[in-house]
């Protein structure tokens, strides 16, 4: 009989949250790691439905969010780590391994976090404790650089002309300074965005944290990735289809499963 568990909505709503765990195929006492543990929501669905599960999370204030749980491990560590906890911990042989990339409810809403061009708030960015924040990275890199990194991670067209107003005008120690540079808010959003990849090295943790999970998982054991714009979720079906071709495993979404928030889960199941 599924558990009926707390949950904490308040802080982070997971997206495809359901969808997410049915493509896990829950086995009872199965042992799977949430890579994001987030607030929890994803987790508490897999313990409700029998699994017991290692939560790795580097915002010690998603680890405070998430309620402490029987058939869950808590575990501060960015999941570029995966494969080492995992083994510390006893989960080296997971059914199935969720990561919901990308930055939480709290995170964005939580204007000291500086995460979101539409709160005022200190220029911060970071996930965890140790990268540098948003401010040291705004204030201190060379136009042409900082240029690069709107283009690269925002896909922004005018990254040139906005960096140059962000040069100009430093030092930025506040998310309404750097917007009132930024212009319309479209870009204000790829910019933000591409500001917070660059600190966090997200696609870097993604490329570093797949090759782990597969070496993880056991055999037949499933891989589910949630990702939030096209730079992720072109890492993420460029390394299926890698593993694809050369006969580790199967691709189980065909195309990707479409959800809130302009989300997209793509699913993986490591060969038997």
């Amino acid at each position: 009989m599924p558990k009926t568990l707390p949950k904490n909505l308040n802080f982070h709503s997971p997206v495809l949250a359901t969808v997410a765990v049915d493509w896990l195929d829950i086995k009872q006492q199965g042992r799977y790691i949430d890579a994001t543990l987030g607030g929890g929501g994803h987790t508490q669905e897999i313990i409700r439905r029998g699994g017991q599960v290692l939560g790795l999370d580097q915002d010690p204030e998603a680890l405070a969010a998430c309620p402490d749980l029987d058939q869950l491990t808590k575990v501060q560590t960015n999941f570029i780590h995966l494969g080492e906890v995992a083994r510390e911990h006893g989960f080296q042989n997971a059914a199935g391994i969720l990561f919901d990339l990308g930055v939480s409810q709290h995170q964005v809403e939580e204007p000291s976090r500086g995460f979101s061009w539409q709160q005022d708030g200190p220029l911060d960015m970071r996930m965890g404790t140790t990268a540098v924040t948003a401010a040291e990275l705004i204030n201190q890199l060379p136009e042409k650089e900082l240029a690069s990194i709107i283009t690269r991670f925002g896909e922004e067209h005018q990254a040139k002309a906005i960096a140059r107003r962000i040069v100009a005008h430093r030092p930025l120690t506040t998310t309404r300074e750097l917007f009132s540079l930024v212009g319309r808010p479209d870009q204000g959003r790829r910019v933000f965005q591409a500001i917070r990849i660059a600190i966090n090295d997200e696609l870097g943790a993604v490329t570093t944290a797949l090759p782990q999970a597969l070496e993880v998982l056991r055999p037949g054991g499933r891989l589910v990735v949630i990702s939030f714009h096209s730079l992720e979720d072109r890492l993420v079906k460029q390394q299926f289809a890698a593993w694809s071709s050369l006969g580790q495993g199967q691709i189980l979404t065909a195309k990707p499963v479409l959800g809130e928030r302009g989300s997209k889960l793509r699913a993986f199941m490591k060969k038997l």
